[in-house]
């Protein structure tokens, strides 16, 4: 039996995967606002994207706890570095620092690239074991060949959830992530997320969660990434409100 995602309260079923909605803010009062709508949806999952933010030193244990309470919904830590189609450059010091700060408000879960694993060796000793440590791999460019193989590595490394995002050149390159996610879900005991970007990969954020895939990305003030469905329209392609 597949072993679920659950990131804090929230849980994959085999109806439908976790959702995860993005907060994109460049001040921490805009980020606050956003936080306090979002409350509001069936967002399962918030996904606070801090490359955003335009100064890191605001990123205090009590201020990430604040926006936590004020979401009241599990709360997913990203950095995601410029490498990785992210907003700021990868900076050791600054980066563990503020992830540390994240572990001391109670996040539920950090994400953090597989490039930088070797790196934050120091910082993942320090991980709760309930914290989830999903571990991403994203290539903007293309669809790699091999995805099976590389997924499989992937689980092997010491994190707690795959998440693999590549852009699509054909609608094949869509099919070959859906089956290869359908393979490994089947050899192995680690949770995936998976998905084709840009408008070709829209389906897989759609009906992924058939094929394996446990959490999927959609928007609602803004997206973080090309190809993300509002939540309103994803929710309601599975039969669902956003209330």
């Amino acid at each position: 039996m597949m072993k679920r995602l659950k990131i804090g309260n929230a849980s994959a079923t085999e109806q439908r995967p976790l959702v995860a909605v993005p907060m994109v803010d460049e001040t921490m009062a805009d980020v606050r606002q956003t936080a306090r709508m979002l409350s509001q949806t069936a967002a399962d999952v918030v996904e606070w994207r801090i490359d955003y933010l335009s100064g890191l030193c605001e990123l205090t244990a009590s201020n990430i706890r604040q926006v936590h309470e004020i979401l009241n919904k599990p709360l997913l830590f990203t950095w995601r570095t410029a490498g990785e189609g992210g907003q700021l450059n990868y900076h050791h010091d600054s980066y563990q620092m503020v992830y540390q700060r994240a572990l001391q408000a109670g996040v539920d879960a950090i994400d953090i690239e597989l490039a930088l694993l070797a790196d934050q060796q120091a910082l993942l000793k320090l991980v709760p074991e309930n914290v989830k440590v999903i571990g991403s791999k994203h290539n903007f460019d293309t669809t790699p060949n091999h995805l099976v193989s590389l997924l499989m590595e992937m689980t092997r490394l010491p994190i707690d959830v795959v998440k693999l995002a590549v852009m699509p050149k054909v609608a094949t390159d869509v099919d070959r992530v859906l089956q290869a996610t359908m393979t490994v879900t089947a050899n192995s005991d680690l949770p995936l997320i998976t998905m084709s970007m840009g408008a070709l990969g829209m389906r897989s954020r759609e009906v992924g969660y058939q094929y394996g895939s446990q959490l999927t990305f959609a928007s609602v003030k803004a997206a973080s990434a090309p190809g993300q469905i509002s939540l309103t329209t994803l929710l309601h392609k599975w039969g669902e409100s956003d209330v």
